[in-house]
């Protein structure tokens, strides 16, 4: 046996051609129905219709009608009756399986959107969460940094204070020895 490669489901083939044959079968009741139509109208212009007399002229003796061409007009006449419910019982079919597919899709259509909502809802809530875990690392960095930052400014202030408190020292025993202090600038 053949298999199909381009992954058509053996439903959708006999649904398609359901959906064919059925199309078929109303073209040809409507194809029928106009010859029937055409029929009846033929046999309907073959009798006259009913005037009445008028004054001074002749009437016509009316020809009566078979009984085999009035059993022929109600056969038709029933069929056609019978091809109109057959049409409408068919057509009514048609319309509740395809109210019952559009149900289906758009019932598929709610539950897509439904689940990708459900889905940007999550991804929103691990961005979210993302985003605070971001901030909080933020502010230990820079709350790391003022740390750092002050405890160099501390160590400068200690630095310049001691430095500072050399010069003035310095400045101290110049003042009691009266003699300058000598920088060497040796290597």
């Amino acid at each position: 046996m053949m298999q199909r490669s381009y992954g058509v489901d053996d439903n959708d083939v006999h649904f398609a051609t359901a959906i064919a044959a059925s199309a078929h079968a109303i073209h040809s009741l409507i194809e029928a129905g106009s010859q029937v139509q055409i029929r009846k109208t033929t046999t309907t212009r073959k009798q006259e219709p009913f005037r009445p007399p008028q004054p001074g002229s002749m009437r016509k003796p009316t020809v009566p009608v078979a009984a085999d061409q009035r059993q022929r007009e109600t056969s038709v006449r029933s069929s056609y009756g019978e091809a109109d419910a057959w049409e409408k019982a068919q057509i009514a079919k048609i319309r509740k399986r395809y109210e019952k597919m559009q149900t289906e899709i758009l019932a598929w259509e709610n539950e897509k959107k439904l689940r990708q909502k459900k889905k940007m809802e999550r991804k929103k809530g691990e961005l979210e969460l993302r985003k605070s875990r971001n901030l909080q690392h933020y502010y230990s960095k820079i709350g790391r940094i003022d740390h750092m930052a002050a405890g160099a400014k501390a160590q400068l202030d200690e630095k310049r204070r001691q430095e500072e408190s050399v010069v003035k020292e310095k400045a101290r025993r110049m003042r009691s020895t009266g003699i300058a202090p000598v920088d060497c600038f040796c290597f």
